[in-house]
């Protein structure tokens, strides 16, 4: 296994020399290929994107759309990956804004002004990785939950990425109340909350409620809303969009506006839902961008069979029309 784990090392960092060297045209080109590849020979990936797509897009794509949605989009995926392991070699203070541009980034320091915390909720969309160069910004070093590789080598390398950039490690176990001193502190932590989160939502999942997420049921995390509610901080939506090879926009939204009521539960289902719907709109606008090959709708009532049925859209509308909905 150490022999196993050393190797798998060198070959990523090859594969981060080839990125290096190669101009991002040619990157682009090469993602490209490899992510068409990817769509084409991983057939269980290929089965939860047509069924993550056909939930999003229904009737609104045809087949040939729908496949070429699912393919765009894992292009997209190692495009960003060879782009992230160019740029991690290349930009620095004095150069990264030639290729990212920030827009609305005096929502972070209004939110910083604010002395409550501040809560930077992004999802598995575009080239999240690029958020690591806000480090070159006059904010407070962000706070992200990352789960220790197994591979010490790998480990070892990212943790020594993440300290060039400032970033504060926050393991799983633990991690909300470390996160919530953080903001006490009037620090910036930042998670991810598109996914699914864990557990069975009819066995009362441990990481969520359930909220609609395009007009379907999915247990989501809860974790912006709650530590918000419990800490008094700003939840700020952060997205990072590609314009071509090698360019990039990281866009800050404004705050997102939570409801306030004594109920905390209700309170905490009514915000999820709210940033639920700022993730649709993303994903509406830029499908592409966003990670299909996660099984969101896992473990809804009446969708047991998505993501293993060859006609997707024809389980997702008799749930739809079961539930009373379009």
């Amino acid at each position: 296994m150490v022999a196993i784990n050393f190797l798998v090392y060198l070959i990523i960092r090859s594969f981060s020399l080839t990125a290096y060297l190669l101009p991002f045209q040619l990157n682009a080109l090469v993602g490209r290929l490899l992510g068409s590849t990817y769509y084409y020979m991983d057939r269980l990936r290929r089965r939860v994107i047509r069924a993550n797509i056909s939930v999003v897009c229904g009737r609104r794509l045809d087949h040939r759309a729908s496949e070429y949605l699912g393919r765009q989009s894992c292009q997209y995926l190692a495009m960003g990956i060879l782009d992230f392991l160019k740029l991690n070699a290349i930009a620095n203070s004095e150069n990264y804004h030639k290729y990212i541009e920030i827009k609305g980034f005096s929502n972070i320091t209004k939110s910083v002004e604010r002395g409550k915390g501040t809560i930077v909720v992004t999802a598995h969309f575009g080239n999240i990785f690029l958020l690591k160069y806000a480090c070159y910004l006059n904010i407070p070093a962000p706070g992200v939950i990352i789960r220790k590789i197994d591979n010490p080598h790998l480990e070892r390398y990212v943790n020594s990425i993440l300290r060039a950039h400032d970033v504060i490690v926050i393991r799983p176990t633990g991690a909300l109340k470390r996160m919530r001193q953080l903001l006490l502190q009037n620090g910036i932590a930042v998670t991810l909350a598109d996914h699914k989160a864990g557990g069975n939502p009819r066995r009362g999942g441990r990481h969520g409620v359930v909220a609609d997420f395009f007009g379907i049921p999915s247990q989501t995390h809860i974790t912006a809303p709650l530590l918000a509610r419990r800490t008094g901080a700003t939840i700020v939506p952060v997205f990072v969009i590609r314009r071509g090879p090698g360019k990039y926009t990281i866009e800050v939204n404004k705050p997102l506006k939570r409801v306030h009521i004594a109920d905390e539960a209700a309170e905490i289902r009514q915000n999820t839902r709210k940033l639920n719907q700022v993730f649709e709109e993303y994903i509406e606008r830029y499908p592409e961008h966003w990670f299909w090959l996660h099984r969101r709708w896992k473990d809804i009532e009446g969708l047991e069979n998505l993501y293993v049925t060859n006609r997707p859209l024809e389980t997702i509308e008799n749930f739809r029309r079961n539930r009373g909905g379009n």
